[in-house]
């Protein structure tokens, strides 16, 4: 199968899915509309499409002259980024692809729709919205954006947080899951280093990630367990350097230098190091779309703590790989974490059950049966 793939950049996560893919002698091009800071093109050397000359001149008035004060503002392209439509037409024409997978539902994916729809190519819509989601909003804008887009599309996420309650299940929504492969089996992994329970968090230095409520959440646990937090972030803009200096500041002035350490800007390896040597992962984080840390953690026979504000919460299964608590709640949080560190014989036995979930849920031949049950009913 020739697969062709349309996103805003190439991230990281991606690597599993196109091992999987070109292991199994399938043809990838990767459309990519910029490169990110670190990325891995193990598998896949991406095509960096870009925008059009007019959209590049927008995008510098709003991001650098009407906005330069919004940490968000470089977001704008991710929906309404215009792409060279001849160039773009040219490289999928050339590439012939069986099936193209395009990501979130924006002006970019409307016009690569468009030219897929004219070559008579199968499109699917690739976002993080969950299958089970609120009812869909029914005005007229709404509705037009639909029609442009495919009209089946796959996701990672199956609802944020864990309560069905109110939901809604998008019949033509299907579930692919993350992929993740397996780091460190259960037998091979070592708990305890420094005879401490060491908890691991990650997430761009921002207020959204509750950094301070994760670290205050340590800070009061310290009292009754030996425990060592360490929070890797990407610092790459004054928003992130802010917050991060204001990090540094708590942690001196409450003397948690020794119990708190802060990582800027590491690569995948780094990362993967830290997961190995970790007892315990948590996502503090409010609004996270999709996070696939739940599953690198438990790749590496690590227990995942998770708000309730992730689409991809519903990972962990309560009480026998992880738990979730209630989103921007420190009180929640604690309770969970000394759920976990009350006994440690409950580390290694909630990582092994992790390692296992990802072996048999989050592997390609998961991804690829969507794939194809999307194609046979489309």
């Amino acid at each position: 199968m020739r697969v062709l793939y349309m996103s805003h950049r190439y991230h990281t996560n991606q690597n599993t899915i196109m091992k999987g893919w070109v292991e199994n002698g399938h043809k990838i091009c990767f459309l990519s509309q910029y490169a990110g800071k670190i990325e891995d093109y193990t598998y896949v050397q991406p095509i960096i499409v870009g925008y059009s000359a007019l959209f590049r001149l927008i995008d510098y008035i709003y991001v650098h002259i009407l906005f330069r004060k919004n940490p968000y503002a470089m977001d704008m392209k991710l929906k309404c980024g215009v792409p060279p439509i001849f160039r773009l037409f040219k490289i999928i024409k050339e590439f012939k692809p069986d099936v193209a997978i395009l990501r979130e539902r924006s002006v970019y994916t409307i016009c690569t729709t468009a030219i897929c729809r004219l070559l008579h190519i199968p499109a699917i819509l690739y976002n993080l919205s969950p299958v089970w989601d609120k009812p869909r909003k029914m005005d007229l804008a709404h509705k037009i954006v639909w029609k442009l887009v495919p009209e089946y599309r796959m996701t990672p996420s199956l609802l944020v947080g864990t309560d069905y309650s109110g939901l809604v299940k998008d019949e033509k929504g299907y579930f692919a899951p993350f992929l993740m492969e397996p780091k460190v089996s259960p037998e091979n992994k070592s708990y305890f280093k420094n005879d401490r329970i060491n908890i691991f968090s990650i997430g761009k230095y921002l207020e959204q990630k509750n950094h301070f409520m994760m670290i205050k959440a340590v800070e009061e646990l310290l009292k009754n367990y030996p425990l060592h937090l360490t929070i890797a972030g990407e610092v790459s803009n004054n928003f992130h350097r802010e917050h991060f200096r204001k990090l540094k500041k708590y942690i001196k002035e409450h003397h948690l230098e020794k119990h708190v350490t802060l990582l800027q800007n590491l690569n995948k390896e780094q990362v993967f190091a830290q997961y190995a040597q970790a007892d315990i992962y948590v996502l503090p984080g409010t609004h996270e779309a999709a996070s696939v840390t739940m599953i690198e953690a438990m790749a590496f026979s690590v227990p995942a703590v998770s708000g309730t504000d992730n689409g991809t919460a519903s990972y962990i299964e309560e009480g026998i790989n992880g738990y979730v608590f209630k989103d921007c709640s420190l009180e929640d949080l604690k309770k969970k974490l000394e759920l976990i560190i009350c006994d440690r014989e409950n580390i290694p036995k909630m990582g092994k059950a992790g390692y296992e979930h990802v072996l048999a849920n989050f592997q390609f031949a998961n991804y690829y049966r969507v794939v194809e049950e999307i194609l046979r009913n489309s």
